[in-house]
């Protein structure tokens, strides 16, 4: 009867465990993205598991990228030069929502129309590790080890060792998908000490701005936007185990910053990187299927393997979507600064101000069409002078639009510049 059949399967729901190893793919990868990089890699065993190894191999074969396509937009913008770029690289669109979750909470916009947050890059001294350090790790091994402990209630109480066995065995597999050198390559650029002022932001119609100064701390957020192809020997050149020192007549080449340059090791046109990770990822896929025919042959205690299971999938979607420090992205910043203003011109004209050529820059990504008479006069530089019709009347609505900065004291830019780091070797 049908009352006998729904029994049976609540009983030992053995048939389901195949279908939900095959779904999900997208947030394992999303989860290993968030925190991948290091000797241990914060992401339990789950479902899904076995569609994003095969995922990952279609990418391999395909564009040769672990990380995911972007899943926030974002416009990078270099303030010195102008030039804006459309991001292709998933870790720079997190930084920017990470962005805009913390300072919503912390500076609400209340109905204004624009925010622009500015910071300063610190000093950077950790590796790509570091993505998988802190509360994440923790909350990790306790998963873990809750998992294991529960795949050996089995075999303690009826000598059943095979939900151990598939636990064991996935958690395996899962930290060798995370120690591959290349989501470290893939989440890093070559420029890490790079002076250059940038400008993260959705685009026009957008009401956060995200600031950078770089002050030869900031990772080059304009490089990692472009996303290099890991089938590109750039991409490796850094990477101490798959790259060489260069040198002639027994001394080392030195780029202009003084870093020691290196080439990466090629190996039938690929780099050395690369095929490491065509080789782990073609066994990965393999050794994924044949844990996925282990657990369709699991006839009893399956209860047991749908709780591990359900406990990895909570654990990695919550790994997956949470906000990270930018610390953990390899771009710790130090706050200075926020303008919230009523009007986007407002704010732009402010960021003008403290910032020179910042808003101007930004002025073309949301007015690039014709501006007012006042507002040319402006950009001019009649504030400058104290003759500016924009600012006057601004002053009188300065209840509801707050004060142009032109007129108030001046905010001290403390990040170095090029020039600055020049003088100190000279």
């Amino acid at each position: 009867s049908t009352i006998t059949l729904l029994a049976s399967q609540w009983a030992n729901p053995n048939d389901v465990l195949s279908v939900l190893l095959i779904i999900g793919g997208d947030v394992v990868q999303k989860a290993l993205a968030q925190t991948s990089g290091g000797y241990f890699t914060p992401v339990c065993f789950s479902f899904g598991w076995v569609a994003y190894s095969f995922t990952a191999l279609m990418g391999i074969i395909g564009d040769g990228r672990l990380l995911p396509v972007p899943d926030y937009p974002v416009k990078v913008y270099n303030l010195k030069s102008g030039y804006a770029r459309e991001n292709k690289n998933w870790i720079v669109g997190r930084l920017l929502r990470d962005n805009e979750m913390r300072t919503s909470k912390k500076h609400p916009l209340h109905g204004a129309a624009l925010r622009i947050t500015i910071y300063e890059a610190a000093e950077c001294r950790e590796g790509p590790g570091v993505a998988g350090s802190g509360k994440v790790r923790f909350f990790s091994l306790l998963v873990i080890s809750m998992q294991l402990v529960i795949a050996s209630v089995p075999l303690i109480l009826y000598g059943e060792w095979g939900v151990l066995l598939i636990t064991a065995g996935g958690t395996l597999l899962v930290q060798i998908a995370g120690l591959l050198p290349q989501w470290g390559a893939e989440k890093l650029p070559n420029k890490r000490k790079s002076f250059k002022t940038f400008a993260l932001t959705s685009g026009n119609g957008a009401r956060d701005v995200m600031i950078v100064l770089g002050g030869g701390n900031s990772l080059d957020l304009e490089e990692l936007s472009a996303s290099e192809t890991p089938r590109s020997t750039r991409l490796w050149d850094s990477l101490p185990y798959f790259s060489r020192v260069l040198g002639e007549q027994g001394e080392v080449r030195r780029h202009s910053n003084g870093s020691v340059a290196r080439r990466a090791i090629v190996f039938q046109g690929i780099p050395l990187g690369f095929w490491v990770t065509i080789v782990v990822c073609t066994l990965n896929s393999i050794l994924w299927l044949a844990l996925l025919i282990t657990v369709a042959g699991l006839k009893s205690h399956t209860w047991y393997l749908l709780l591990v299971g359900g406990m990895g999938m909570f654990q990695n979607a919550m790994v997956a979507g949470i906000s990270r420090d930018p610390r953990k992205r390899n771009l710790p910043l130090i706050y200075l600064d926020t303008i919230i203003s009523r009007t986007v011109m407002d704010g732009l004209m402010d960021l003008e101000v403290t910032h020179t050529n910042a808003g101007r820059c930004l002025r073309q990504e949301f007015f690039p069409g014709e501006i007012l008479e006042t507002e040319v006069e402006w950009w001019n530089g009649a504030w400058k002078e104290g003759i500016s019709e924009y600012d006057r009347k601004r002053m009188e609505d300065s209840t509801r639009r707050g004060k142009p900065r032109s007129m108030v004291p001046k905010y001290h830019n403390t990040a170095k510049t090029e020039d600055d780091k020049i003088k100190e070797y000279t």
